[in-house]
């Protein structure tokens, strides 16, 4: 391959890895929290929660509801809420359910669910998530066709030891995430296409 055709190639690399986030096999986690509200409606000043089987309620940090443990929680009683985003990427709609919200417990605590391409500007409704499970959504039952990087998690009562919808994680179904391209290969690939330019123009001088 010439240079000209090898630096094409790297340039064809380059824009599609902007355009197009490469796939990935891994389940994406919502792991940075955007938002957070205390309605009051609880037993005591939130964050509270806990874990399951364990102690609750007790305060917690609200990284119980990012790091993708099934066993640790943050309670969101009646109009409580916590947005969480998607540090590594974001959930699109593919085959089949694209979002799983966990609630822990098993006194019929439930939530809204919404979900944001915005990053948390606006937000659409997406469905109800349910007690003692892992409720999985399909954005194709709403029409929903934007890259979501957002999730909003509404509680809807105070039931249960700990009172309210015990939220364990939030993750997208495994094959419709993706990862977007750390800056430093971004940055290698352009340092790759400037050094071939470069060699280029002292083979030519």
């Amino acid at each position: 391959m010439n240079s000209r055709s090898l630096i094409a190639a790297l340039v064809a690399g380059i824009t599609s890895c902007a355009i197009v986030p490469q796939a990935t096999a891994a389940t994406i986690v919502a792991d940075t929290v955007l938002d957070y509200f205390d309605s009051g409606t609880g037993p005591m000043a939130g964050p509270y929660g806990g874990t399951f089987p364990g102690t609750y309620p007790v305060a917690v940090p609200l990284s119980y509801a990012t790091d993708g443990n099934e066993s640790t929680f943050v309670s969101l009683p009646t109009r409580s809420f916590l947005t969480l985003g998607f540090g590594t990427g974001y959930v699109f709609d593919g085959p089949g359910l694209d979002l799983f919200v966990s609630e822990v417990g098993g006194a019929s605590e439930t939530a809204d669910v919404f979900i944001s391409s915005d990053f948390g500007g606006t937000f659409t409704f997406l469905g109800v998530a349910t007690t003692a499970t892992v409720s999985g959504f399909d954005f194709a039952s709403i029409g929903y066709t934007s890259n979501v990087n957002a999730v909003k998690v509404v509680g809807l009562d105070a039931f249960g030891g700990s009172p309210g919808f015990d939220l364990a994680f939030v993750k997208g179904l495994e094959g419709s995430s993706v990862v977007i391209p750390e800056p430093a290969t971004m940055a290698l690939l352009s340092l790759g296409l400037l050094g071939i330019a470069a060699s280029a123009r002292r083979r030519k001088s």
